[in-house]
C-alpha cells in the first residue's frame, strides 16, 4: 500500500511539472533527463561493460528530445530520423571493437533499443503538446494538454485502479508466471476505472475548453480502453524483461519503489500508441 501511495505521489508531482512547465524549455530537460536516467537503467540491468558505449548512447538517449524539440529552431528540419538511426547504429556497433572481447552482440542490441526507442516514446510528450501545430485544422491548444493528461491518465489510473480492484475482489490470477499478484479482476477494474478517468476529463474539456470538436466521446471510450489494454500490457512486458535478467526493480532511485522504468513502463507503451491514434485522427477524420 505504501508503495503505490508513493508511485502514485510521484506519478502526480510528474504530472504537476509537465502541465506547469509544458510550454517552457524545462519541459524538454525533465524529459531529457528521465530519458537518461531510463535508458541507464536499462544498460545497468542488461549488464553493458563497454564504457564507449555506454556513455554515447546515453548521451544520444538524452539528446534525442531536444533535437525533436528544437530541430526547427536549429534548422535541423532536412535530418530525418531514419539517417540519425543509420548512423547512431553504426557508430555503436563499431564501438563494440574497443572492447570486443567484453561485449556482446545482444547487449549491443538491446543498448540501442534502449536508447532509441525509450527516447522516442518519451518524446510523445513533445509531440502530443504539438498537435495543435501539427494539425492546425483538426486540434487547439486545449487538445495538447488533453492529450497529455488524456496519456498519463489512460497509464496510470488504470494502473491504479487495476491494483485496488486486485487486491480487493481479485480471485484469479492472469499471469502468475510473469506477475503473480495481477488478477483478472483488477485487469476488468483497471480497464473501467481508466476509461471512466478518460471520459470525465474529455467531457470537462469538451464543454468547457475545446474550440474544435473532432472526436467525440465514442472515440474517447474506444482509445482509453485499448490503452488502458497496452498499458498492462506494457507493465507485462517490463516484468518480463526483469525476470529475464533476473531483476525484482530496474533501478532505486525512489528507494524500496523502482527506478524511473518502473513508474513509466506502462506509461511508454500508451504515450506511444496514443500518438498514433491522435496522429491518424488528425489526418483522416
Amino acid at each position: 500500500m505504501v508503495k503505490r501511495i508513493v508511485a502514485g505521489v510521484a506519478a502526480a508531482l510528474f504530472g504537476i511539472t509537465i502541465i506547469i512547465f509544458r510550454d517552457t524549455p524545462a519541459m524538454s530537460v525533465v524529459i531529457a533527463i528521465l530519458t537518461v536516467l531510463a535508458a541507464r537503467e536499462i544498460e545497468k540491468v542488461i549488464g553493458i561493460k563497454n564504457k564507449a558505449i555506454y556513455f554515447i548512447s546515453l548521451a544520444f538517449s538524452g539528446l534525442v528530445p531536444l533535437f525533436y524539440e528544437y530541430r526547427a529552431e536549429l534548422g535541423l528540419e532536412m535530418i530525418s530520423t531514419p539517417v540519425i538511426m543509420a548512423v547512431y547504429c553504426v557508430v555503436i556497433f563499431t564501438l563494440m571493437l574497443t572492447d570486443f572481447e567484453n561485449t556482446k552482440f545482444e547487449q549491443v542490441a538491446s543498448v540501442i533499443i534502449a536508447t532509441t526507442l525509450v527516447p522516442w516514446a518519451f518524446s510523445t510528450l513533445i509531440f502530443l503538446n504539438d498537435m495543435s501545430e501539427t494539425y492546425p485544422g483538426k486540434f487547439d491548444r486545449h487538445h495538447d494538454l488533453f492529450f497529455i493528461l488524456f496519456g498519463l491518465f489512460a497509464a496510470w489510473l488504470t494502473d491504479t485502479f487495476a491494483y485496488f480492484t486486485g487486491r480487493f475482489l481479485g480471485k484469479h490470477k492472469m499471469c502468475p508466471n510473469i506477475s503473480p499478484k495481477k488478477t483478472v479482476e483488477g485487469a476488468v477494474g483497471g480497464v473501467i476505472g481508466g476509461v471512466l478517468s478518460c471520459v470525465i476529463l474529455f467531457l470537462i474539456f469538451d464543454k468547457y475548453y475545446f474550440t474544435l470538436h473532432t472526436f467525440g466521446i465514442v472515440w474517447v471510450i474506444i482509445v482509453s480502453a485499448v490503452l488502458s489494454v497496452i498499458g498492462m500490457c506494457g507493465d507485462l512486458t517490463a516484468s518480463v524483461v526483469k525476470r529475464n535478467f533476473g531483476v525484482k526493480d530496474f533501478g532505486n532511485i525512489l528507494p524500496g519503489h523502482g527506478g524511473v522504468m518502473d513508474r513509466f513502463d506502462s506509461g511508454l507503451f500508451v504515450l506511444a500508441m496514443l500518438y498514433v491514434f491522435a496522429s491518424v485522427t488528425g489526418t483522416f477524420i
